[in-house]
């Protein structure tokens, strides 16, 4: 029995190693012929050493309030927008990438609804306001990554022979529920939302008095962002192991929901790392009893820190993030 499980084992591994290769192997072949298609001018832009400090860089604010580099979309071709797209479903799942797409729709929506009332901040928003930017040399031999970022958006990935990283993942919407017109009774990240939510309500008293840090501030955003914030080393909130199975569960599937906007190849290795420390993971809650207010909530281990919140006063407005601490910008360890 012992020698059978073992060589399961190895099989395993071997299985997974292939995966990841062929997952490496489609990443490099798309942003291979991406670059084909892109002219003197265009490969300037966006590509850029492993040495250039925007690599290590992420924002989510609109263009007009920070300065990207790299490729935008904006100035590309159908054929070399096709490739980019491409290049992006390498590394995300079908429920990644619709979700990507569904952010990006919302926010031209949002350029219709502030042009509408001649509000000069408009051309900040565009459903081609985001950059491509390839860092290194895609090779299956060096390490090499791509940042694809813009309002609402931000996508870190790194790739050597050790596999990839994808951290930090910023995703964001406003608004998450349509309410009225064409889209009304859409509702995108509805799960980010829902299972922090089902969570805390969960949770009894005591462990709920636990969970929850204080109010909610009214410029709410995600905390972590350079990593090196006091609440990192922190040690508040709910542990993991204090839960019952119902609740782990939850857990998990708050977890899912956005480790799983990666390819299954990638999301089942980040799963496996995660779930090492998954009883350190702790679970925190700023806001009112009343999950239907304005909130915000953190998962922390020593392998995830994944948050949400509302953003600017908007009970729909939502700001999420996901890091890897150890991986983020990073070779795979």
């Amino acid at each position: 029995m012992k020698k059978m499980l073992f060589l399961f084992a190895i099989l395993l591994s071997l299985n997974i190693h292939a995966q990841m290769i062929y997952q490496q192997k489609t990443s490099v072949e798309a942003a291979r012929a991406l670059i084909l298609s892109l002219t003197a001018e265009q490969k300037k832009q966006m590509l850029l050493p492993l040495s250039d400090s925007f690599r290590t860089a992420w924002s989510n604010l609109p263009n007009g309030q920070i300065t990207r580099k790299g490729l935008w979309l904006k100035e590309t071709t159908d054929e070399q927008k096709q490739k980019v797209h491409a290049l992006l479903r390498t590394v995300l799942s079908q429920q990644g990438y619709q979700k990507f797409l569904f952010i990006m729709q919302y926010d031209e929506a949002i350029q219709t609804r502030l042009t509408a009332t001649n509000n000069p901040i408009a051309t900040r928003y565009d459903d081609e306001n985001y950059w491509l930017c390839i860092f290194g040399e895609p090779n299956l031999d060096k390490m090499w990554s791509f940042k694809f970022e813009g309002h609402h958006i931000s996508l870190n990935i790194t790739l050597s022979k050790k596999g990839v990283t994808c951290t930090p993942l910023f995703t964001g919407i406003n608004p998450a529920l349509t309410q009225s017109g064409a889209y009304a009774g859409r509702y995108i990240m509805y799960e980010e939302d829902a299972l922090g939510k089902a969570l805390f309500n969960s949770l009894n008293p005591d462990l709920k008095k636990k969970a929850h840090l204080g109010a909610h501030p009214i410029d709410a955003d995600v905390m972590t962002q350079t990593g090196r914030e006091p609440h990192v080393a922190g040690k508040e909130g709910v542990l993991y192991s204090e839960l019952n199975p119902e609740q782990k569960a939850i857990i998990i599937s708050t977890i899912e929901a956005w480790v799983k906007n990666m390819t299954p190849t990638i999301a089942e290795e980040k799963m496996r790392k995660i779930k090492k420390t998954i009883n350190q993971m702790r679970f925190v809650w700023r806001g009112s009893d009343d999950v239907t207010q304005l909130h915000y909530y953190r998962l922390q281990s020593p392998a995830c820190i994944i948050e949400f919140s509302n953003r600017d006063g908007g009970i729909f407005h939502y700001h999420t993030i996901w890091r890897d601490l150890e991986e983020d910008f990073s070779e795979k360890k």
